[in-house]
């Protein structure tokens, strides 16, 4: 573990994170990744961040996932909102299922409008 949210962090990088941290169970951290509401939201059991993190870890522990940067969907991307698309990778480090989750990240306006979260896949 050693990597953490930082000011100004760019779209691609905060959702790269938002995996690593995933996959090395760091739920703090992992976190702060994720908009504001969320965080405030995420140690109420059935909510998003909840659903999230046990669903994730479950696929990481269990089933031994890892997820690596795929694309940006340009089509589905604005100014304030980006979709991208990870990997999803077995342990053997072959595409596990359709080979792909999206990941959403919007502009907080509750956090500085810094890139964060909104929807995850794993």
């Amino acid at each position: 573990m050693g990597d953490k949210v930082k000011p100004g962090m760019n779209p691609e990088e905060i959702a790269t994170l938002h995996y690593k941290l995933l996959m090395e169970d760091d739920r703090d951290e992992w976190l702060k990744t994720m908009r504001k509401f969320h965080q405030e939201q995420a140690d109420r059991y059935g909510s998003s961040p909840d659903f999230y993190w046990k669903t994730g870890r479950k696929y990481v522990d269990e089933l031994e996932y890892s997820y690596k940067f795929k694309l940006k969907d340009e089509r589905q991307s604005s100014n304030n909102k980006i979709k991208f698309f990870f990997h999803r990778l077995n342990k053997e480090g072959k595409k596990q299922g359709s080979g792909q989750v999206p990941i959403h990240v919007v502009k907080d306006k509750d956090d500085n409008d810094e890139w964060r979260v909104d929807v995850a896949s794993y």
